[in-house]
Formats: structure tokens, C-alpha cells, sequence
């Protein structure tokens, strides 16, 4: 498998082409559960938020995925969620961790989270590092609920967050149990560029920050690169300020981003924008580098307008976006 040579997607057609189909009727029959606030903070008042600005519909995500460190849900059909709402009333309310750690786990919820499980598209999940005990957590969902339900292969997006916050054995086996993941469905990890530095220097047993930040872009690849072969994963995404870098076992492509306010990039809802886009796209069946643009995409319009803007708010961000990649230096990257 050779995997340094980086393939430059040009965005322009991808966007013409997702600006026609956006504008086209939605057949998906999927269903989003998503967090019920821009904050995340649980809000059961509403349940059923309707249909979104890209034709599918979308429900509050149930507080026991919440806890468990699931950041979105997509299933492939409308769904009686009823069950997994109703299991909100077990959670301890002690303020006992350990007591709200064994009923997550237990097969009280496995149980109940295995129809839907198998009736899944996309799980998306929260950042490890900055949710405790999330490898137990996500290794008992594995073994109780997804393996469980046999060969369905949905598709789950990982976070790793900043691995330096945890200690080596930690991230080796977060690692590890992301990988077992694959064993049952497609898997991909999303790093933002710093957050793969520092997953390399854990790899490899560097502890100068100092010494690897400010590289030039072939020298980062070669770390990129050097991640995707050590864990077994399917996809690899490392993204920046200004690019997006996809690696899998059969291609690698690079998508020139749309520059945003640094603010948007570090706001708390930014990666639930993103990972809403990207897995819409998979609802709709799109490819990996469409769906890549449309989480882009929608991201950068929620951002910029506020969560609740409607489909032109999408198509004026494509207009914005098509429109920068007029700009010198962005234009000889496909010449």
C-alpha cells in the first residue's frame, strides 16, 4: 500500500454538484438524533425538531447516549425511540460516578440500545480525552450492543481530543478498542492538525512539543501517514485552518477549506456542525470526499448564521466558498 502520494481535490465541482442535490428532494428516510441544545446540556422539553435544512428529519439525542459519550446518532429508518428516552429514568442521580458508570454499562441499557444499533447508520462519538471513563464506556457498548446485532456495518466517527491530557497506556488503549470497532462497521478518527501532532509524539515516544510544532507541510504528511499505518483504522481524517486530509487503505485526498474565524474553529458546537454535515452525507449515500465538504459546508454556514439557518443559508456558504477559490493562491493548487 503506497499512501504518499496526496491527491488535490479541486472543490469547485464538488460544490456545484452538492449545491444540485441539496436543491433536489430529499428520499432519505433517515433520522438525526442530535443534542437538543447548541450547548449540548440536556433539554427534554422538545423531542422532535423536524425536518432540517437538508430534508432529513432530526430528534433529540437520548440523555443515556449523551452520557455515554455518543455525539450523534443516525438511523436508517424513523424509529420509536421511546425505549431509549425512557431509560433516562435509571440513570443514578447520586452524584455517585461509579453508580451512573455501572448502569451505562449494564445489559439493562445494552439491551435496549440493540434494535437500534442495528438499525443504524452513523454513530458518531464525543472527544475521548475529555470524557472519563470513555474507553470502558465504548468497549461495552462494542461487546453488548453493536457486535451483538451482527454484520449491519454502520459507519462510527471518533474524536480523539488532545491526547497529551492522558497518560500513554491510556491513549495506547483507546486506541485499541476504536480499532475493535472495525471489526463491525467502517471507522474513522478526526483530528484537528495539533491534536495528530501530539497523537504522533504519543505513538512514538516524543515528549518535546516544541521540537515538532511549525513543520513543513511534507514533514507533517510523513506523521499523518505514519498514524494511519500504526492504527487500524479505515479513515483517517486531519484537518486545518486551511485543508482537510482524508487517508484510507485505497486513497488519499487533500480538499482546500473555506477560511473561517478562528473563533467558529474553537467554538463548543463546531465539531457537532461538522459531524451533522458529514454524516447527512452518508445518510444520503454521497461519497467520502462529499460528504468530507458537505460537514465542511455545514459547519461553516451554522457558524456563520447561527444553527438555525435554513437551506440558502447552505447554499450561499457554497456561493462564499466557490468564490475564494478564485483567489491566487488558492487556484494554482489545481493548475
Amino acid at each position: 500500500m503506497e499512501i504518499l502520494n496526496l491527491q488535490i481535490v479541486n472543490p469547485g465541482p464538488i460544490l456545484t454538484d452538492l449545491k444540485m442535490q441539496l436543491r433536489g428532494p430529499a428520499v432519505s428516510q433517515h433520522t438525526y438524533l442530535r443534542h437538543p441544545t447548541a450547548s449540548g446540556s440536556p433539554d427534554f422539553s422538545v423531542w422532535d425538531f423536524g425536518i432540517n435544512p437538508l430534508g432529513i428529519r432530526e430528534s433529540a439525542l437520548p440523555e443515556v447516549l449523551q452520557l455515554m459519550g455518543i455525539r450523534s446518532l443516525t438511523l436508517n429508518v424513523k424509529q420509536d425511540l421511546s425505549p431509549l428516552y425512557r431509560l433516562s429514568g435509571g440513570i443514578p442521580r447520586t452524584g455517585n460516578e461509579e453508580d451512573k458508570w455501572r448502569y451505562l454499562t449494564s445489559g439493562t441499557v445494552t439491551n435496549v440500545l440493540q434494535p437500534f444499533v442495528r438499525n443504524c447508520r452513523a454513530i458518531a462519538f464525543h472527544d475521548w480525552a475529555s470524557l472519563s471513563g470513555a474507553s470502558g464506556l465504548w468497549s461495552s457498548l462494542l461487546h453488548g450492543a453493536v457486535r451483538p446485532v451482527g454484520t449491519q456495518r454502520p459507519e462510527f466517527i471518533f474524536y480523539l481530543g488532545d491526547p497529551l491530557t492522558r497518560r500513554s497506556f491510556q491513549v495506547e488503549e483507546a486506541i485499541g478498542i476504536i480499532a475493535d470497532f472495525s471489526e463491525c462497521g467502517q471507522v474513522t478518527i478526526a483530528l484537528d492538525e495539533d491534536e495528530a501532532i501530539k497523537l504522533w509524539m504519543v505513538l512514538n515516544g516524543v515528549h518535546e512539543y516544541g521540537g515538532v510544532v511549525n513543520q513543513n507541510f511534507p514533514d507533517l504528511k510523513k506523521k499523518f501517514v505514519s498514524i494511519f499505518r500504526t492504527i487500524n483504522i479505515d479513515r483517517l481524517l486531519v484537518y486545518s485552518a486551511t485543508q482537510a486530509i482524508i487517508f484510507t487503505r485505497h486513497t488519499q485526498l487533500l480538499l482546500a477549506r473555506k477560511k473561517v474565524a478562528s473563533s467558529f474553529e474553537i467554538a463548543p458546537e463546531a465539531r457537532e456542525h461538522f459531524i451533522e454535515g458529514f454524516c447527512l452525507g452518508l445518510a444520503r449515500q454521497m461519497d467520502i470526499v462529499r460528504c468530507l465538504a458537505l460537514g465542511l459546508i455545514v459547519f461553516g454556514s451554522r457558524s456563520e448564521m447561527g444553527p438555525g439557518s435554513a437551506q440558502q443559508g447552505l447554499f450561499d456558504y457554497i456561493d462564499r466558498w466557490t468564490d475564494d477559490l478564485q483567489q491566487q493562491e488558492i487556484m494554482y493548487l489545481y493548475q
